[in-house]
């Protein structure tokens, strides 16, 4: 009798928590207003990232959001995201961390500068409105202080 896979993982799996879909209350683009560059930069990364000695990602449901320095030699970066897909970029974080590309387009000109902070936070959360109330509100208030004209999603 061959072993039935799919039925026994989702009998002894935990349940995820039901997708709470929300409509976003705010319009979510704005227009760019100074050329880029004249701008600051930050990227945003859905992938779970932190500094070595940065407090771990742990629960699937991590509302909380890491900022980690923008300068490409400030400490190893990890990926705490759970996704299975995450095995190269483990191995190089630029790809799904691209500040050592971003530093590099601030020196030729191409951005005006690019911010003291970078944002990560975990991807695939499923309560839409914990998103946009508590952790879309905390990483913008973030860019505002820094002044931050440009966030670049980098999805996960």
């Amino acid at each position: 009798m061959p072993f039935q896979y799919l039925p026994v993982m989702a009998q002894n799996s935990a349940p995820k928590p039901p997708r709470v879909l929300v409509q976003p209350s705010k319009p979510t683009w704005t227009p760019i207003k100074n050329p880029l560059s004249e701008s600051r930069v930050a990227l945003l990364s859905s992938a779970a990232l932190r500094l070595a000695n940065q407090e771990p990602f742990i629960p699937r449901e991590d509302f909380n959001y890491r900022r980690v320095p923008s300068d490409p030699g400030a400490g190893e970066i990890i990926i705490d995201h759970h996704s299975g897909i995450g095995r190269v970029p483990k191995l190089d974080p630029e790809i799904v961390f691209p500040r050592t590309a971003l530093a590099n387009l601030q020196r030729q000109g191409v951005v005006g500068s690019v911010a003291p902070f970078h944002f990560s936070f975990m991807g695939g959360l499923r309560d839409h409105g914990k998103i946009e109330n508590e952790l879309a509100m905390g990483i913008a208030n973030d860019l505002k202080q820094a002044q931050v004209d440009l966030a670049l999603l980098v999805p996960y």
